[in-house]
């Protein structure tokens, strides 16, 4: 993405989420080297993006896992992270609204679609997921 779109969206975010410039100023100090995006460099720029869409001030990216609310029973970022890997490791697109995943997902999780999962129903994804890898790998090493 370019440097001014990076800025644009930096602001954005922060005028939705109600911040005024001293406020953005403090939070970009806190989790960059500097106050102001013009001195950000351009990774700078792009860390600052992905923290302000994990607090929901951004449209999360088509590839991005849904966002996780704040009941300790959702998965964290971290599970649908991994949960997501796993599923383009095995040829999947890596985003949560796949139909592949989907499907996986009613038949190992129980539910209708990957955002209604809890903790519990993350984990046997997971686990699903990993046990389909394995078993994809252990597949592979019998035939060469």
């Amino acid at each position: 993405m370019n440097r001014p779109a990076l800025i644009k969206m930096i602001h954005a975010g922060c005028r939705r989420l109600g911040w005024d410039d001293d406020t953005r100023r403090d939070w970009m100090k806190l989790h960059s080297t500097q106050n102001s995006c013009a001195l950000c460099s351009d990774a700078e720029l792009s860390v600052l993006v992905d923290l302000l869409r994990d607090l929901g001030a951004l449209a999360p990216s088509p590839l991005a896992p849904p966002p996780a609310s704040g009941s300790p029973d959702r998965p964290t970022q971290d599970q649908w992270r991994y949960a997501l890997d796993m599923s383009k490791k095995l040829g999947m697109s890596g985003a949560a609204h796949d139909p592949a995943l989907i499907a996986f997902c009613k038949k190992v999780a129980k539910v209708e679609n990957p955002r209604f999962l809890d903790r519990e129903g993350m984990r046997s994804l997971i686990l699903g997921l990993e046990n389909w890898l394995k078993s994809r790998r252990k597949g592979g090493q019998k035939t060469s």
